[in-house]
């Protein structure tokens, strides 16, 4: 279960407020009742724990006066809230676990944090430029030089060598055919931009090969490959620091910046489809949002200094 922009939003708020004490006996009853009424509220709260667990904590004693009175209440069982609570506590295991075969990413041999760009080669010479918060595995035999993605984003570009590079992505398997081009593990799908040569795409789903020629771009999902487009210049622009935004949606542009901040950074619907044109320096975030709240009809919402969303100017 996913919680919608407004749950989460109304979670970071009662946030800030049990993280700001003195908490009244009748914000806490409050809080408690937002949490119960929907299930959607603990999965947002549980997101939103997950994310302060970077930085801070709401106070020990405010958390045990919580979940006191919390066993005390009356319209619930002790189960039901033992139960609530344990979730709530596990909520930064469960985030990184619902990403998908996380102890892998864990154990990669090649690693990114948010906001890290690195630049490496390989024992072939292959350069390999991973994006922030990546994490692949590099596997090369007598036979076949193999690449693991499990997370993130890969700009490759291929050293001559008699063994074929694969890169095993979530959705299929890809060949480089003398290339550069690069793989994203996007929500649902894997992405895959051709810069020069071209790449066999072996879709997972087990539909036939297809090869993308240099200047074209797929996404590769369950039900195989979906229908090319033009290359898009942002898919490795990020490898030199700049986010470009062409005519882009709001919304997908900060959905990727999002990819480089710590915290949660996220748009609001009503302004996720304002357009955007410019390249932005991805090493300087507060540049980058006084730059769209300059330029487009919204502001930025810092309800806690790791917790920022972007909205509609009038709100």
């Amino acid at each position: 279960m996913n919680a919608d922009h407004r749950t989460l939003q109304e979670a970071a708020e009662w946030f800030a407020v049990l993280a700001d004490p003195p908490v009244s006996d009748h914000q806490q009853q409050a809080w408690r009742q937002w949490l119960a009424a929907r299930p959607e509220h603990a999965v947002a709260w549980q997101r939103v724990e997950a994310i302060s667990g970077q930085f801070n904590r709401l106070p020990t004693d405010t958390r045990r006066q919580a979940a006191g009175q919390a066993l005390r209440s009356t319209g619930r069982s002790r189960r039901q809230v033992l139960g609530l609570f344990a979730l709530l506590g596990a909520a930064g295991v469960l985030t990184v676990a619902g990403q998908g075969r996380p102890w892998r990413a864990w154990v990669a041999s090649e690693r990114t944090g948010t906001g890290e760009i690195r630049d490496t080669r390989l024992a072939d010479g292959t350069h390999l430029w991973l994006s922030s918060r990546t994490a692949v595995d590099i596997d090369y035999s007598a036979s076949v030089r193999l690449l693991r993605l499990f997370r993130g984003e890969v700009l490759i570009e291929t050293a001559q060598d008699s063994r074929p590079l694969l890169v095993q992505a979530a959705h299929g398997r890809l060949q480089a055919l003398g290339t550069r081009f690069g793989v994203r593990e996007g929500h649902g799908f894997t992405q895959l931009s051709v810069f020069a040569g071209a790449v066999r795409i072996e879709p997972g789903n087990g539909a036939a090969p297809v090869v993308l020629q240099a200047g074209n771009q797929a996404r590769i999902g369950p039900d195989g490959i979906a229908a090319g487009e033009p290359v898009d210049r942002a898919r490795e622009a990020w490898s030199r620091g700049v986010l470009l935004a062409d005519n882009r949606r709001l919304g997908d542009f900060i959905e990727e910046l999002a990819e480089h901040v710590p915290g949660y950074l996220a748009c609001d619907p009503r302004v996720a489809d304002l357009r955007l044109v410019g390249a932005y320096p991805l090493g300087d975030t507060g540049r980058i949002l006084d730059a769209l709240q300059g330029s487009l009809p919204i502001r930025v919402n810092r309800r806690l200094p790791w917790w920022v969303t972007l909205e509609p100017l009038e709100a």
